[in-house]
């Protein structure tokens, strides 16, 4: 199995569990990478992690769930937390964060460790969601695919702060332009009625925890 390490700026590099861990929290996608017939592919799509491992999920027809069970796959999880605007084009950067891994792709099969990652997987995106609409039922459990990644094979890698030029003289702005990703205000299907309010779990997610 290829071994994650950064080649360029290592010191930027890490495979402390703390840093991985955040990193991969605060995401919401990975993109997963790997071969199929001969061929490179790479597919986002959302995941949950518990403990030391991914949890990725896809309908039982899907393809792509094929191609990656019982394979070796890249997986990646990224923030862009700033635009370095540095004195030359050439010398700007970005401050990001991000999580790189190489894993095989395990399969659930038992129907209850299934049922648990579905909950855990829309409580992760939507607290409170699964008490409102209720649990999957069997039969969507049954027609889901569900794999599992280790992250004993990642490592993450970290760029903050400022231009690292010296800026003697510039006469061109330069610095950091924070980039954030943040809720919108909820909008309601028109198919619901008008008298139908906000759930108070949303509020908090769009709003933060003392919404009312």
């Amino acid at each position: 199995m290829v071994k994650t390490t950064p080649s360029r700026y290592p010191s930027r590099g890490t495979d402390d569990k703390a840093t991985m861990y955040q990193i991969i929290d605060e995401g919401l996608f990975c993109t997963i990478a790997f071969v199929r017939d001969g061929r490179a592919h790479q597919i986002p799509t959302g995941f949950c992690r518990v403990k030391d491992e991914l949890y990725i999920h896809a309908s039982a027809k899907s393809g792509f769930m094929d191609a990656i069970i019982e394979q070796e796959v890249s997986f990646s999880v990224t923030h862009m937390d700033g635009l370095v605007l540095s004195p030359s084009a050439f010398d700007s950067s970005f401050n990001y964060r991000s999580v790189i891994g190489f894993a095989r792709a395990i399969e659930l099969t038992n129907p209850g460790e299934k049922l648990k990652f579905f909950n855990l997987f829309t409580e992760r995106y939507c607290p409170g969601r699964i008490a409102d609409v209720g649990e999957p039922t069997p039969e969507q459990v049954s027609i889901t695919k569900i794999v599992r990644l280790s992250l004993d094979n990642a490592a993450a890698k970290v760029r903050t702060g400022d231009v690292n030029m010296n800026m003697k003289n510039e006469t061109s702005w330069c610095g950091v332009i924070p980039i954030e990703t943040k809720y919108g205000s909820p909008q309601k299907d028109g198919q619901l009625p008008e008298n139908l309010e906000l759930p108070s779990y949303i509020q908090k997610l769009t709003h933060g925890p003392g919404a009312t």
